[in-house]
């Protein structure tokens, strides 16, 4: 580990934000592992608290200063194995003031916790450490049992062309320094072909300054997985996979409209398998960012239609907006589209689909925290009354619906009662 840790004290990563505050406020910066703004993704069983106690395992520059000025009833540890990166953190801190960070230059396997934290988060670090599986294990053991783990790894899918590059730049002996950095500069902008994959990535990548070139072109330690190298990852880690933080991208019935296939094949398969058909299908992901869990029996949880009863609450994702709006007369449901996504456009709705959409909506309107199902049901029903639509949306209808919206990281699930779903996930 002196090599990388030799690195990301040379190269510091992410590159820092010297005013977090402006970039918050006005740059619109945030940190998907933020459980405060996106917890039904990390708690679907509990109800919110805004005090948690929090450990950010390779820290780095800029995450735990923006989760401090955004949460400040939480208690935050970080380690970084990079003693400027903690010196940088250091200074935020003294910047702004904050009493609710402690930093350490450490590594992860020299920490000893115990279902210590409530939510433990790792974003792009297991992959540079010596034994990925070793150091989750790590992590695992330091988060409470009623916790939540985010993890980010790199994925396979989009960084074949990273590896291919990597291999390249091996064989020309380029190293981490200012002439390697220029080289790369020029190779990527002036010899390496358009269509590589490994320009491709490049360009869609905004860490585009030197130390980002090091961190994906020229690092020392660095792996990647397929979606379904995750579950050997998790065996013997004390772990158990609640959930892809983000699904859109990996459940692969949603993609094949037009196209006659057998969906049983589909659901026959494991969750990994299902993300990986979707992967090499669209080749979108060049990470994978998921939601571990302690308690078994949130293992996999809204992966199964089952899960869901009248007592779920629903409620829109975060990152939506309205691309085209319903038109009752010609029964079109209207269309979103992914802020977080480039703007890409979600698939269209049909008429019910419309009614389900604008059900949650205005349920949201009531509710916060959403609408159980049971009373989605109901209003949808006003609704289509009301705009004299001539449909009857059914219970089970109504169900495969909101498992698709899910699906499509339109909506997300939380439980309306917990020690209910309990003893039924038991039995």
């Amino acid at each position: 580990m002196n090599q990388v840790k030799d690195q990301y004290n040379n190269y510091v990563y992410p590159q820092p934000i010297t005013d977090m505050k402006e970039a918050i406020a006005n740059d619109g910066y945030i940190d998907f592992s933020d459980a405060n703004l996106f917890w039904e993704k990390f708690f679907p069983e509990k109800k919110h608290s805004d005090k948690l106690k929090v450990f950010v395992a390779g820290c780095g520059t800029n995450q735990i200063i923006y989760l401090s000025l955004k949460n400040p009833n939480w208690e935050l540890y970080g380690i970084d194995i990079s003693e400027n990166s903690i010196d940088f953190v250091k200074e935020q801190i003294k910047k702004y003031e904050i009493k609710n960070i402690k930093v350490d230059v450490k590594d992860i396997m020299d920490t000893d916790f115990v279902d210590e934290f409530d939510l433990v988060i790792s974003s792009g670090v297991i992959h540079h450490t010596v034994d990925p599986k070793k150091t989750l294990t790590k992590l695992v053991k330091a988060t409470k049992l009623d916790g939540a783990i985010y993890i980010m790894v790199y994925g396979k899918y989009q960084r074949s062309g990273v590896y291919d590059l990597q291999k390249v730049f091996n064989y020309l002996g380029i190293q981490q320094n200012e002439e390697g950095i220029n080289f790369i500069k020029e190779y990527l902008n002036n010899v390496i072909p358009s269509y590589h994959m490994g320009k491709i990535y490049f360009n869609n990548q905004t860490d585009k300054y030197d130390s980002g070139i090091i961190d994906t072109f020229l690092n020392y330690k660095d792996v990647a997985y397929y979606a379904t190298d995750i579950e050997e990852l998790l065996k013997g880690t004390g772990a158990f996979f609640q959930n892809w933080y983000d699904s859109l991208f990996f459940y692969p019935d949603v993609y094949f409209n037009g196209v006659e296939i057998d969906l049983k094949k589909i659901s026959d398969l494991t969750i990994y398998e299902q993300a990986d058909l979707t992967q090499r299908h669209l080749i979108q992901a060049s990470k994978l960012d998921f939601i571990l869990r302690k308690n078994k029996s949130l293992e996999f949880i809204w992966h199964n239609i089952s899960d869901l009863n009248d007592e779920t609450r629903v409620k829109n994702s975060f990152f939506l907006g309205v691309a085209e709006k319903v038109n009752w007369k010609k029964e079109f449901g209207g269309q979103l589209y992914y802020k977080n996504h480039g703007g890409i456009r979600s698939i269209a709705f049909n008429l019910k689909e419309g009614v389900v959409w604008q059900s949650i909506i205005k349920g949201i309107e009531e509710e916060k925290n959403g609408l159980k199902i049971g009373d989605i049901h109901i209003k949808c029903n006003i609704i289509a009354n009301e705009k004299n639509l001539n449909i009857n949306l059914e219970k089970k209808e109504l169900m495969e619906i909101l498992h698709k919206m899910w699906k499509l990281s339109l909506v997300e699930f939380s439980k309306g009662y917990w020690s209910q779903w309990m003893q039924t996930k038991q039995n």
